[in-house]
């Protein structure tokens, strides 16, 4: 006890001065109500006759800012919730009466301790996080891409190579970036949301990178209209239906599609494997017919035609998994007539050089239902012969189900097919340069005139209010400085570069030199390249020669290395990058005298895959390369070197770069007090777009239009119907339902290993959003959330978690449900397995989940000293047994009793959200009911579904605090209750719908204020 009384004076000696300023009521008549029970059952060994542990409670103080006052309440707390006082020999008070005083002094204490953190009502000066900049970076510098919409192809964005150029190696230019600070699952809160040196250091690669990608100073892209006729596929198709195979025998004008797809039953055209080869807008033409929707099979081709034949237009990319990969995307659907007759069907979309289209039958029939080899048995039994014995005729064997094949498509096959005669791919390029290019350097001639306008318009719109021309001539001067004295380009390469390669497996960079090496030899070429080893895996190198330095100075080197790598000039160490890791850029400095220097650079990868980028630069001289790309082939290089890209250009970059790692653009700047119409726009644009305002947003805030009400309505409005707001589709949900923890436990072997094999992840958090994303779409209430009669899925849901058939192709669709368990979103299958631990299910965790998200009312933490439940309890005889056990505790008691029945009404869903009755290994069925704090006596989740229905009000009260903290970039406090109050009101008086509760959150006060 007198050690948790010294953590917790050292603990509070250093926030006295953060409570000071804001400051407590001297007095508290609420603790001031505590005193009769201290007295009662603490004064004899606490009061004027007896202090035990050198505690008074009878002259105790209510006065909790200050320190030691603070400290001794915390003490009683302590001891209550640890049952250890009164002591077990002393008349004990009833456990109703403790629970009270318990609850009080934890909401006083909560209070006090709140005002360490407290920002005064006001919304912390914050930088924007990980999504707000890359969309930032796509908006501002008006970049396109499959991978940079706000919704990146239902999947996390990744790094697909890893090389850590600052070229656009891949499309998430943060790659790098640490993850952001996360609190009750909210990732935009200011006091979270800190910089430093490390962090400044990546946002610069970051911006060299998005403005290397916005440049365009190659010639227009020589395109041309691609038509692929006949067979799409070259060769076999993966995972095709010999029927379909075998069409194409018999069939040179068309692909057959028999069957609908899952990860395969997808075409594509073979020749563009690799991707349609240019970033653009494209047309995307198909000529398809569909046949047979009544056939001859009968129940063994199960196919229900009502709504036609679907016919999905997709798109992928071919670097990160291709069209059966994470990033498959559906971005059109046609319903197609079974009159056999041709028809055409054109979708534009942006499509990335990587990206391809693909066709599926969206609601085709599966392939597991009906075979080749048992419709011939059936319908052809004069043709039908048994499969060959392998031992015996090995060819005949395998060929044996495409040969029957044949027997049902030679004369025309007669069961549901689509055909599919062409695909057309017509890019639809803009004017050259692009947009993005001419923004940044306009008519790239370089008067003095035109500089300073292009940097005003773009500082204007990087720091998203009006700029003073004082602010941006420290910009305007270091370009024109720049465009007036070249900078002197540095001699790329390594002269007399040599290397040794050297085989093992290693975790730290091993002494090469006591090493043999296998392999060694000269590189004419002057850069490092590691691929002269021949290895993929388990080796080293070493490389040795020498750089001149122009003039004497300070110069930087830099390596970006996967895995170990060092850089040493004459013999001392500038760039330690040792062990294993990614690609992360690492830099050094050093001071050179003019002439010649010796450089080492090891290197060793331990596994796959790897990489190595080496450069320097400095006294006053351009960055230059000392390696070649590892993962690129040099001959398709497309990038200009430095001594190539125009001086203009150089300078305008590095202005460019300045703004862009100003605190103005990083931060979203409000002044105290009320906002003005600017930084309304940029608070809207980043609630609901996670971005910046676009040119109305900005123009409505230079007319003063935006401080109107009806023209904030209004905004809203056409804000939520953009594209963008698919950002405060994907975030929202995840912050206010705790999302974020999908992926954290990924439940993996037995009869889980689907959720591997298959990439259900993805689907898990897209259901929840588009569940969202619906409610918001038609401003349904928000009592939706807690029940309603359908949801979204698509085969690959339906088959592995709803185990319910008919639902064909991976398009999430509306499905009418008539399960009373399922609907709603609180049951969703990727929040019930967020809320598990990827081995099995705990009532605690749910429990918390529920009263901290959905109701608001989060139970108090666990006191010290108490052991804590643990969560794997598949050894116990149950749960229930194990809680009932932990209840006893009287420290424990108060908030089980809160927490537990809010849990067990979901125990019927396991780790991925599927139903079961009973347990593994288990005899009875799971048990559900539960008795509420209040009593109140709940049988399963749709007893438990009618309780939630009843406490609405709570769950519309959580939800506006969640919207509100997520707007805004900050905590709740006390202040805003009044607002909050007010808010509930209105909406109440709007049937409680979703899209009406965004409405009055921003015309509220702690929206519109600092």
């Amino acid at each position: 006890m007198e050690s948790m009384s010294r953590l917790l004076t050292i603990a509070l000696r250093g926030a006295v001065a953060v409570f000071l300023p804001f400051g407590l009521a001297c007095g508290d008549e609420t603790l001031d109500g505590l005193k009769p029970f201290l007295k009662q059952h603490c004064y004899e060994c606490h009061g004027a006759e007896k202090q035990k542990n050198d505690i008074r409670l009878d002259t105790l103080g209510t006065d909790l800012s200050e320190t030691r006052i603070l400290e001794i309440w915390q003490e009683v707390l302590d001891q209550l919730n640890l049952g250890e006082m009164p002591p077990k020999k002393k008349p004990q008070p009833p456990r109703a009466e403790v629970g009270k005083v318990v609850d009080v002094l934890t909401a006083r204490l909560k209070v006090a301790y709140a005002k360490q953190k407290s920002t005064g009502g006001q919304t912390v000066l914050r930088r924007l996080n990980r999504y707000e900049l890359r969309n930032t970076f796509r908006d501002l510098l008006y970049l396109k891409g499959a991978e940079y919409s706000p919704d990146a192809a239902g999947s996390r964005l990744i790094d697909n190579n890893g090389n850590g150029s600052v070229e656009r190696t891949g499309n998430d230019p943060l790659r790098f970036f640490p993850e952001d600070e996360e609190e009750d699952g909210f990732f935009n809160l200011g006091d979270k949301l800190v910089m430093s040196d490390f962090l400044l250091k990546l946002t610069l690669g970051a911006v060299e990178e998005v403005l290397a990608q916005a440049t365009r100073l190659e010639p227009k892209p020589n395109v041309e209209k691609k038509s692929f006729a006949g067979h799409l596929i070259e060769g076999k198709g993966q995972g095709e239906h010999p029927i379909e195979a075998v069409s194409r025998e018999f069939n040179p004008g068309f692909d057959m599609m028999a069957k609908g797809y899952e990860r395969y039953g997808r075409v594509s055209p073979t020749k563009l494997r690799q991707g349609v080869g240019v970033a653009a807008r494209y047309r995307i033409t198909i000529e398809a017919s569909a046949h047979n929707g009544v056939h001859p099979y009968g129940e063994m081709i199960h196919f229900a035609p009502a709504k036609g034949f679907q016919l999905c237009l997709n798109i992928a990319n071919t670097g990160n998994g291709g069209i059966a990969g994470p990033t498959s995307t559906p971005v059109a659907i046609w319903s197609l007539p079974d009159d056999g007759k041709k028809r055409s069907f054109t979708h534009e979309v942006w499509m990335d050089k990587r990206w391809v289209p693909w066709i599926g039958w969206e609601n085709g029939p599966d392939d597991r239902t009906y075979r080749a080899e048992k419709m011939v048995e059936k319908f052809l039994p004069d043709a039908y012969f048994a499969r060959p014995d392998k031992k015996l005729d090995k060819p005949g064997h395998d060929q044996w189900q495409f040969n029957l094949a044949k027997l049902l498509v030679k004369d025309g096959y007669k069961g549901p097919h689509l055909r599919i005669y062409s695909l057309t791919v017509e890019p639809l390029l803009d004017a050259w340069p692009p947009q993005s290019h001419t923004a940044l350097y306009g008519s790239g001639i370089g008067e003095e005139k035109e500089i300073r306008q292009l940097m005003t318009t773009f500082a204007e719109r990087a720091f998203r209010r009006p700029v003073a021309p004082e602010l941006i001539e420290p910009y305007v001067q270091l370009v024109l400085k720049q465009k007036v004295e070249p900078v002197v380009i540095l001699p790329g390469g390594i002269k007399n570069l040599k290397y040794q390669a050297y085989e093992g497996q290693w975790e730290k960079l091993p002494e090469f030199d006591k090493l043999k090496p296998f392999a060694q030899g000269d590189l004419p070429n002057g850069l490092i390249d590691l691929r002269v080893s021949k290895k993929k895996e388990k080796y080293g190198m070493v490389f040795t020669g020498n750089v001149e330095a122009p003039k004497t100075g300070d110069y930087v080197f830099e390596i970006a290395s996967d895995d170990g790598g060092r850089l040493m000039v004459d013999g001392k160490i500038v760039v330690e990058h040792d062990g294993l890791h990614g690609a992360q850029l690492k830099k050094g400095s050093v001071k050179l005298e003019a002439g010649k220097h010796d450089i080492r650079v090891e290197y060793f990868a331990y596994g796959q895959p790897n990489s190595f980028r080496a450069g320097w630069g400095g006294a006053g001289m351009a960055h230059a390369q000392l390696s070649v790309d590892s993962l690129r082939d040099p001959n398709k290089n497309t990038k200009k070197p430095d001594n190539e890209v125009p001086l203009l250009v150089r300078a305008m970059q590095d202005g460019y770069s300045a703004i862009l790692c100003s605190p103005q653009f990083l931060y979203l700047h409000e002044k105290s007090g009320r906002l003005d119409a600017f930084e309304i726009a940029s608070r809207l644009s980043y609630f609901l777009w996670s971005s910046m305002p676009d040119e109305e947003l900005f123009a409505s805030a230079r007319s003063g239009k935006l401080n109107d009400p009806k023209e904030r309505s209004r905004q809203v409005e056409r804000m939520l119907k953009d594209v963008k707001a698919e950002a405060f589709v994907r975030h929202f949900p995840s912050a206010w339902l705790r999302l974020d923890k999908l992926g954290d436990m990924p439940p993996s072997g037995g009869d889980l290993q689907f959720y591997k094999n298959v990439k259900i992840e993805p689907m898990l958090a897209k259901q929840v959003t588009t569940y969202f994303g619906d409610i918001l779409k038609t401003n349904g209430r928000i009592e939706q959330f807690i029940d309603s009669d359908y949801t979204y899925m698509n085969q690959t849901l339906a088959k592995w978690i709803y185990r319910r058939e008919g639902i064909r192709g991976e398009r999430l669709r509306k499905v009418k449900l008539d399960d009373p368990r399922r609907g709603g979103i609180f049951t969703q299958p990727g929040l019930m397995t967020a809320t598990a631990n990827g081995v099995d299910t705990s009532p605690v965790i749910r429990g918390v989940w529920v009263l901290e998200n959905i109701l608001g009312t989060p139970p108090s933490p666990p006191p010290p000293d108490v052991e804590p439940l643990p969560t794997d309890t598949r050894e116990a005889t149950t749960i229930r047994e194990q809680l009932a056990l932990h209840r006893k505790n009287d420290a424990c008691y108060s908030c089980h009793v809160k927490i537990d029945p809010m849990g067990f009404a979901f125990e019927n869903f396991d780790v991925v959200g599927r139903w079961r009755d009973r347990y593994k290994r288990a005899k009875g069925n799971i048990d559900t009911s539960a008795t509420m704090a209040n009593g109140d006596e709940i049988a399963d989740i749709v007893a438990f579904k009618k309780m939630l229905m009843e406490r609405k009000h709570l769950i519309v009260r959580c939800l506006t605090k969640k919207m509100l903290t997520y707007a805004t970039g900050r905590h709740l406090e006390a202040v805003d209750r009044g607002e909050i109050d007010r808010i509930t009101t209105e909406l109440s008086k709007k049937d409680d719908r979703l899209r009406d509760l965004i409405h009055l959150v921003v015309q509220s006060d702690i929206f519109l204020s600092k």
